[in-house]
């Protein structure tokens, strides 16, 4: 199945995820089709500003599938997955064009990181993001070296620990987001913003992107150790496997809105 849609108007690549679960979790193979998706959009000269949207009336993504990360076991799977969520991120910050994220749905977890790696956040006004790691028992040493580098240490301990979901006001209130809109307004201003970026002379915009993304980079890359033995000690003590069966048996009395959400179209 095609998990990844590409067009382009004018001068601008939209690539929307198109996951068949409409919460667009991050399997391994959606991670791959999008990081493919970049690339090209990257390489095509013809291609001034990208855009990634989750499409009408979906969400730009729930995050780390359930389904795949509940069968993480040994130190080897998550040191994968570790590696692998790092090169998605990395994909969007090694980009040196304008690079916006286009908001609807949820963004939670790993999807309001990758979200962080763009250049513009537009979020629509009934969309939600939240990083509920800790309380689904799954460490968040990347997601706090992450919002820490971008939002500030009290802002994201705020956001790390509370766990709670992050409405469009409180996201731009954090310097999470850039812009609110109406969700049937969304692609519309994510193409207005674009253009307007690609209409920067060139270089000058790319260089200036590489000083600003390189600090952001350092980060995630130095983070990876230490995320994957936080990683590997959670797994371990079962408390991330729980949560994930518990959900996937008896998902209504088990987990929170945005959980059932996710498990609706699976």
């Amino acid at each position: 199945m095609l998990l990844v849609d590409e067009r382009d108007i004018g001068n601008v690549r939209i690539i929307t995820l198109n996951h068949k679960n409409k919460h667009n979790p991050f399997s391994e193979e959606l991670e791959n089709q999008t990081k493919k998706a970049l690339n090209r959009a990257k390489e095509d000269d013809r291609v001034k500003a990208i855009i990634v949207t989750g499409g009408k009336d979906r969400s730009f993504s729930v995050g780390g599938d359930f389904n795949e990360v509940s069968l993480l076991s040994g130190e080897d799977d998550v040191d994968r997955w570790i590696d692998r969520v790092i090169d998605l991120y990395a994909s969007v910050l090694q980009i040196d064009k304008p690079t916006i994220a286009a908001i609807d749905g949820y963004a939670i977890g790993m999807g309001l990181q990758f979200a962080l790696m763009f250049d513009w956040r537009i979020i629509t006004s009934t969309a939600e993001l939240q990083m509920p790691e800790l309380r689904a028992g799954i460490g968040c040493s990347l997601g706090s070296a992450i919002l820490r580098h971008a939002i500030g240490y009290n802002a994201m301990q705020e956001i790390v620990f509370a766990c709670e979901s992050i409405t469009p006001e409180m996201a731009k209130s954090y310097h999470l987001v850039n812009q609110i809109v109406p969700s049937e307004m969304l692609l519309e201003k994510a193409l207005l913003r674009a253009q307007e970026f690609a209409n920067y002379p060139q270089i000058p915009y790319s260089l200036t992107k590489h000083t600003m993304t390189a600090s952001m980079l350092e980060t995630i890359y130095k983070s990876a150790a230490e995320s994957k033995q936080v990683h590997r000690l959670s797994f371990s003590s079962k408390s991330p496997q729980a949560h994930f069966s518990r959900i996937l048996k008896h998902p209504v009395a088990s987990a929170t809105t945005n959980e059932v959400d996710q498990l609706k179209d699976e």
